[in-house]
């Protein structure tokens, strides 16, 4: 793996792009061992939450506070909605929102994001 020069910002959600193979999960899986990791990419989790999209706190356990990565999100745009939701409402949880399709994350960013979450982009 090379070396990423990124450090993640401190309590603050944020997005990370980049093309499929350029290490984001890798990265993500070595910076944020102890986070809730839910990989869009899993068949049954991916049917589970399209379309119902606030089934995603049911991954959350209720006393839990930290980091919650959720890799390649584009594929459940609607989850945005939902993500901001637990954002504003619980303040005690940091999301990382991975995307191989930077158009698409960032189609839905702009809608409601812009001050909630920062970005960042991996590159080969």
């Amino acid at each position: 793996m090379y070396n990423r020069l990124f450090t993640p910002p401190n309590n603050k959600s944020f997005f990370l792009f980049g093309p499929r193979g350029t290490g984001k999960t890798t990265w993500l899986k070595t910076h944020f061992k102890d986070a809730i990791y839910l990989d869009f990419l899993r068949p049954a989790l991916y049917q589970r939450l399209l379309g119902s999209e606030n089934r995603l706190e049911e991954y959350i356990p209720s006393d839990y506070s930290g980091w919650v990565v959720l890799d390649e999100v584009q594929k459940i745009p609607n989850l945005l909605d939902e993500v901001h939701r637990l954002i504003e409402e619980r303040k005690d949880l940091y999301f990382v929102l991975t995307g191989s399709s930077a158009a698409n994350c960032a189609a839905a960013m702009s809608t409601c994001w812009r001050g909630v979450l920062c970005n960042t982009t991996f590159s080969r």
